[in-house]
């Protein structure tokens, strides 16, 4: 493995430049640069005296819907604030270069929307898409959330119009497998991929792991972008130190200088 800093090789700039399946795994190290909290990062403000596995689990949600609904809207509402920075525009500025690039992104936001890339899987589910916790109807949200109170009483979540039973929010609990028909998608990607690109996404969750696995064993080019160390070092074709925001505008430039 090339362990690289800002500095871009020409192996690599080849690797991207031959690529025709290009599957892009994005995580909340993007969040930062749009001035969004990470999904590890810890609970804040009027939040911080709440426990977050139990914001984000099916058990919480059983227990006080109405509270764990409050904080998934608060994620939705402070998503809805933020912007896309330069590496969601770099990675659809990508699918413009390589029309057979598809993200798959572990985040709830719409930011990769918003910046232009056209084919988009949500492995872990949307704010704005939440879906009831009986029937599984899909629903979608269209109104901005309210800030909630600071010491509530918190609204209940609404009533799924198919079948009554409370609507649960859009993101996977803590622990929660993908849907089928999602992960059957991501994994047919992961098949077919000649490069597996992650930015931001630290490859800690098994579902993950498994798509970057999955693409190696048949012979797809792993490309890691991250500040930091992963367990996918030993397999990664390049690993590259640094903010996604910071190395694909470079990463990009390098492929494909303007004319």
């Amino acid at each position: 493995m090339k362990l690289l800093t800002l500095d871009i090789s020409d192996s690599l700039v080849q690797t991207l430049r031959a690529a025709r399946l290009i599957v892009v795994l994005t995580g909340s190290g993007l969040n930062p640069a749009s001035r969004l909290p990470q999904s590890r990062d810890g609970l804040h403000g009027l939040w911080a005296r709440y426990d977050a596995e139990a914001l984000a689990s099916a058990a919480g949600f059983q227990n006080d819907p109405s509270l764990v609904w409050a904080w998934h809207e608060e994620r939705r509402r402070r998503a809805l604030l933020a912007t896309p920075n330069a590496a969601h525009r770099a990675i659809a500025t990508l699918a413009e270069r390589v029309p057979g690039t598809f993200v798959v992104t572990q985040n709830g936001d719409t930011l990769h929307e918003q910046a232009g890339s056209p084919r988009i899987l949500h492995l872990h589910g949307r704010f704005d898409q939440p879906r009831c916790s009986g029937c599984g109807m899909s629903h979608t949200l269209t109104a901005p959330p309210e800030k909630p109170a600071r010491h509530g009483p918190y609204p209940a979540p609404p009533a799924c119009r198919i079948c009554g039973d409370l609507v649960r929010p859009g993101r996977l609990w803590h622990g929660e497998a993908p849907a089928p028909p999602v992960w059957r998608v991501a994994k047919g990607l992961a098949a077919n991929a000649d490069l597996v690109l992650t930015a931001g996404a630290s490859c800690q969750t098994s579902a993950v792991a498994e798509l970057c696995y999955e693409a190696v064993g048949r012979g797809a080019q792993l490309v890691q972008i991250n500040p930091n160390p992963t367990t996918l070092d030993r397999v990664a074709s390049h690993s590259i130190r640094g903010a996604a925001e910071k190395v694909l505008p470079l990463l990009l430039t390098r492929a494909w200088p303007a004319d």
